[in-house]
């Protein structure tokens, strides 16, 4: 019984978010200054022409911001492939939340 009882102790809901996607570069810049402001004043900021990032983060309504592990990179770099806006990219995010990381499960587009 004991072993059962450590065992769901370490089991953790995914949690569903959503948010817009961005450089994860740019994540504390745009929910300090504003995301348009951000990317107006700084270029690299734009997913518009260069999409191809090391590493993406997830901004919520609520201005928390989370990176995105690796399997949930490749998962946005493909979406972002798809899109025409890029800079707004709106997205629905089903992981587990360890720290400032999202352990990715799915991601879809809003």
């Amino acid at each position: 019984m004991g072993c059962l009882l450590t065992g769901l102790a370490g089991m953790t809901a995914a949690a569903e978010m959503q948010g817009v996607i961005s450089d994860w570069n740019c994540v504390k810049a745009m929910v300090h200054d504003g995301r348009e402001k951000t990317l107006r004043n700084d270029g690299k900021c734009s997913l518009l022409k260069g999409y191809n990032r090391a590493a993406y983060g997830l901004i919520t309504e609520e201005k928390k911001f989370y990176k995105l592990d690796d399997p949930g990179n490749a998962k946005i770099l493909q979406l972002l492939k798809d899109t025409r806006d890029r800079d707004n990219l709106h997205v629905i995010v089903t992981g587990d939340i360890q720290g400032g990381t999202i352990k990715v499960v799915n991601i879809s587009e809003l």
